[in-house]
């Protein structure tokens, strides 16, 4: 019997030489195994029974003492077809793993957005409470507050504008869209990092979109009843992000 034949179906030189002296006898009791390889009975029967779960060689126990035999041919063919089904088994089992891990990154670097709906009544003291939250994951990003404001959010909330620049860090710059020039008249040069562009395509926005870091917040003041949905979502905020930074490079 080829030895190499032998240590590529993964027996070591113990069971190889053991496998050979089964192979010359026919078959063995424990006993007779131990003597006939020079180990103790014990280690010979451990052994035999390890390739027995191999597949290789049959246990008789019907016979007194028991002894152990090759696998026949059929065996051998059982065997190869129960490898193919553990191995697909273990394919499966191996790309469910890598979805689900997969899906655990996925959800660490991207967790599902947080979304918040403000009725109209609580949209100033809500934007007031959550600007020091806006401002802190703006600064982490870029220091820049990127986005749209339709008109009627400076003519309903030009409290808030206010306060927000009286007490805001000087290194966070706004850099919105607008769509009418009039309303900011009363805001012109104020506040030196606060920048708006008039954007004459941008007749037909309704409603204000502002990018702050990992947020994304919407407000509807073109119509009542007026309401702001905030959306908590790292990815989300750098694609709007990405949009903004270049409308403002092209107008």
């Amino acid at each position: 019997m080829d030895e190499k034949l032998l240590e590529s179906l993964g027996l070591n030189p113990k069971e190889i030489k053991l496998f050979k002296a089964i192979l010359k006898a026919k078959q063995l009791a424990p006993a007779d195994l131990a003597k006939a390889i020079s180990i103790k009975r014990t280690t010979a029967y451990s052994m035999a029974r390890g390739l027995v779960e191999k597949g290789l060689l049959v246990e008789d126990a019907t016979k007194r003492p028991r002894v152990f035999m090759l696998a026949t041919p059929k065996d051998i063919e059982r065997l190869i077809f129960s490898e193919q089904e553990r191995m697909k088994s273990k394919e499966r089992n191996l790309k469910d793993l890598a979805s689900r891990l997969s899906q655990l990154i996925t959800t660490d670097t991207y967790p599902v957005p947080q979304i918040r709906f403000i009725e109209e009544e609580k949209i100033g003291q809500f934007m007031k409470d959550a600007t020091a939250e806006w401002e802190k994951s703006t600064i982490e990003k870029d220091a820049t507050w990127w986005g749209f404001q339709d008109h009627t959010f400076v003519e309903n909330y030009a409290d808030y504008i206010n306060w927000f620049w009286i007490r805001s860090p000087e290194k966070l710059e706004l850099k919105l869209l607008s769509n009418r020039s009039g309303t900011e008249a009363s805001l012109k040069g104020k506040y030196p990092n606060r920048h708006i562009k008039f954007w004459g395509e941008a007749t037909s926005f309704i409603s204000t979109t502002w990018i702050m870091g990992d947020y994304v917040v919407m407000i509807n003041t073109r119509q009542k009843p007026f309401y702001l949905v905030q959306i908590h979502s790292a990815l989300l905020a750098h694609d709007q992000r990405e949009v903004f930074k270049n409308l403002w490079s092209l107008v």
